[in-house]
Order: structure tokens, then C-alpha cells, then sequence
């Protein structure tokens, strides 16, 4: 492609033509924004107030739906200052070398916790809903640390 056609934003390909991906995106984010409001009133989480809870959820889901679309189509050859190869970079090894050894962290920390947990007398109850986002953080934290450890280390 030539670099004559990169724009800020990016173009997205649809067979054989090109659209500008934030033309898809942006629609199809207010739609899938639109869709978790819509699922929370079904669902009875916004019971309280369901016009409301609606407007909250759909505004706080757009912006991720947005970007989520747009990462998905948009063709980095249409971007301008994209890098050609990114994952000839060195950030990108960074990235590879601090996942991997989080991840490895990762076994070890829920290896040992799950360990202790066995040993411990009595019965505990957890709640996952609090379980499960507890262990997203702590991978966020883990592959953050890591690399920024291997940022320092280069």
C-alpha cells in the first residue's frame, strides 16, 4: 500500500473497497452501548431506576465497544506512522518476556495460594464475583511489573 493513503485514523477493508474504520466503529459501538443498557434492564440490574440505569450503562459501555470494534478492522497499513513490523520491535520482546514470566507467577502464586487454602481448617466460602476480577487485577499488576522490568532491564 502506498503511504500516500494512510490516515489518522485508519481505513477498514471490506472485500475489495475501503471505509474509514472510525465509520464503522463509532455506530457500532453506540449500537453495542445501546445493547449492554438494554441487557441490564432485562437482566433486573438497573431495578432501581431502569431509564436511568440504561443511559449509565450505555454510556459507559460505548466508548469500550467503540475501541474494541475499531482495533478489530481497522488495517494498520492505513494508519499513519504505523510501524511495519511491530513485532520485529523491542517492546514487543518486552512484551513476550514479561507475559511469559507473569504467567509463570501467576501458576506460582495461585499454586501456593490454593495450597494454603486446602491446609486451612474450617470451611471458606468465596464469592466468585469477587474472586474472579481479583485474579484479573493481580495478572494486570504481574505482566505490569514484569514489564517494566524488562523495560529497565532493556
Amino acid at each position: 500500500m502506498e503511504t500516500g493513503t494512510r490516515t489518522k485514523w485508519g481505513q477498514a477493508r471490506f472485500g475489495s473497497g475501503r471505509v474509514p474504520a472510525m465509520a464503522v466503529a463509532l455506530p457500532s459501538g453506540l449500537l453495542l452501548g445501546a445493547g449492554g443498557g438494554w441487557l441490564a434492564v432485562a437482566t433486573g440490574v438497573t431495578e432501581a431506576n431502569p431509564v436511568l440505569g440504561f443511559w449509565v450503562f450505555a454510556f459507559c459501555l460505548t466508548m469500550p465497544a467503540t475501541l474494541l470494534v475499531y482495533v478489530a478492522i481497522v488495517d494498520r497499513n492505513t494508519i499513519e506512522g504505523a510501524v511495519e513490523r511491530p513485532d520485529d520491535s523491542i517492546e514487543a520482546g518486552w512484551q513476550d518476556k514479561a507475559a511469559s514470566r507473569s504467567f509463570t507467577d501467576l501458576i506460582l502464586i495461585l499454586g501456593v495460594a490454593g495450597t494454603v487454602v486446602a491446609f486451612l481448617p474450617g470451611e471458606i466460602t468465596v464469592n466468585l464475583k469477587l474472586v474472579l476480577p481479583a485474579v484479573l487485577i493481580l495478572c494486570a499488576v504481574l505482566f505490569g511489573v514484569r514489564y517494566l522490568l524488562q523495560r529497565r532491564k532493556g
